[in-house]
């Protein structure tokens, strides 16, 4: 039986699948209050896993993964090509029987996360979850048989993490075929949507839809976001809903810019963003992809994301026996170790108050407070400009006593000097905090440059520790 017709087949469970929801109440809610956890969060987990993780990026002895040139290993399918129903066949190897969601949910809470995103269904079709909609699912096409999205969904919520999910809307290479560029029939439509009800009604409270790749049609891309707010008012939507091209106006269910890829953003910007990184090249698992961003870098990217006004969300490809690499594992033990002393400097915090950085390092902040994120350290003083108030006190966040560091201002240039001695506190970015009685006022007529953040990567690049 082909694929169309074991749709076509389904669909009558689907369409009619029931909710586990209460009825919508009706009432409104604010932007605010639905964004007011996610802007708090700051950090979240990004997990790229599925069939394609069993190829790891290589198909008849190719490597097709980023760092050959190709999309990503988890775009396989359609990059090398592999035929439909030899690509099917690998759901028979997809046995990660050594998945433990309480592990990698663990691991993302250490690591400071607040949230975490996984591909529920990517492009290739595969869905990670018990769906009525297709027999192409971790519950009937392999031998796992255990629903991932159910695991991962209740673990989230045991730990205290946000729990959200990755939906590829229009693509889909299985049940749409490989031409993105016709319009989906009405039969694709159902299913996706059935799929998005049953993500949104069968696992409780989803913090975040996670779309990708939405076309230039409006009105089948608001449905799908009519969808979200209806099941789940509170749920926050990707603005990958819609086409990058969409205009801002025309994004009527996008609650967040979802930046380019593994990007820092240039300069501070005003609106609810994020950014989604990799720690190598590829997104899914690629068994040859050693191009590891160190761990300084990550960290670099996680501070200067919070200093420009974005998420930050880290991702991991798992195995497909279902384990991290040591990599993975290394460089969140790293993240968590930095996080369980800086925290306090990303949670929470809104973007620097200067239109600018410093050679030094780059600003988080919150009321009465200022983060100097100190990545370049001096061991003499730290300075800086654009300062019209003056801190009534300032210490190391690494420092348990808070000892007061001296502060200098010279008052007609607004320029303020902390005295520093000896070598940095963290080897990564050490954390100064300055505090202040009142708002922090700033010198209007301040200038200066973005010195840290490039479209693609960071000025101070290290190699992999």
């Amino acid at each position: 039986m082909t694929a169309r017709n074991i749709l076509i087949v389904m669909l009558a469970a689907c369409i009619s699948f029931p909710s586990t929801l209460p009825a919508a109440t009706g009432k409104a809610i604010d932007q605010n209050e639905r964004m007011r956890w996610w802007r708090e969060a700051r950090f979240g987990l990004f997990i790229h896993w599925g069939v394609y993780s069993v190829l790891g990026g290589q198909w008849q002895g190719r490597d097709y993964g980023k760092e050959m040139g190709g999309a990503s290993a988890e775009w396989i399918m359609l990059r090398a090509p592999v035929p439909t129903d030899e690509y099917t066949k690998l759901a028979k190897r997809f046995n990660p029987v050594k998945f433990n969601a309480q592990a990698w949910v663990g691991l993302a809470k250490k690591a400071g996360m607040k949230y975490l995103v996984i591909t529920a269904k990517h492009h290739d079709g595969f869905c990670l979850f018990d769906t009525a909609c297709t027999n192409y699912d971790i519950m009937d096409a392999g031998p796992f048989k255990r629903d991932v999205i159910g695991e991962l969904s209740r673990e989230c919520k045991r730990q205290g993490i946000r729990f959200g999910v990755y939906y590829s809307q229009r693509q889909d290479w299985y049940h749409r075929g490989r031409d993105s560029n016709k319009k989906p029939t009405a039969e694709y439509v159902a299913m996706a949507k059935g799929q998005v009800r049953e993500l949104l009604t069968n696992y409780g409270d989803i913090g975040v839809v996670w779309f990708d790749t939405g076309g230039s049609d409006l009105e089948l891309n608001n449905s799908y976001g009519q969808l979200v707010r209806t099941l789940q008012p509170r749920t926050i939507i990707c603005s990958r809903l819609y086409s990058r091209r969409a205009k801002r106006a025309n994004r009527k269910y996008a609650d967040f810019d979802s930046l380019p890829d593994r990007t820092v953003t240039t300069r501070r910007i005003q609106t609810d963003a994020e950014t989604c990184m990799t720690m190598r090249h590829n997104w899914g698992y690629d068994r040859d992809d050693d191009n590891w961003k160190s761990k300084k870098d990550l960290i670099e990217r996680l501070a200067l994301s919070a200093c420009r006004g974005a998420n930050f969300l880290l991702n991991v490809g798992p195995r497909p026996d279902g384990t991290l690499c040591p990599e993975e594992i290394e460089r969140l033990e790293a993240i968590s170790k930095w996080m369980k002393i800086n925290g306090e400097s990303i949670h929470g915090t809104t973007a620097s108050p200067l239109d600018f950085d410093f050679e030094w390092g780059a600003i988080t902040h919150r009321p009465g407070k200022l983060y100097l994120h100190v990545m370049k350290w001096n061991s003499n003083r730290i300075a800086l400009h654009g300062l019209a108030s003056k801190p009534t006190r300032a210490y190391l966040l690494a420092d348990p006593q808070r000892n007061a560091l001296t502060v200098t201002q010279e008052t007609n240039k607004h320029t303020t000097t902390i005295t520093t001695a000896g070598k940095a506190p963290d080897e990564y970015d050490s954390v100064i905090v300055l505090e202040f009685d009142d708002a922090v006022r700033i010198d209007p007529s301040a200038k200066g440059k973005y010195q840290w953040a490039k479209t693609t990567g960071l000025k101070h690049h290290r190699k992999t520790r």
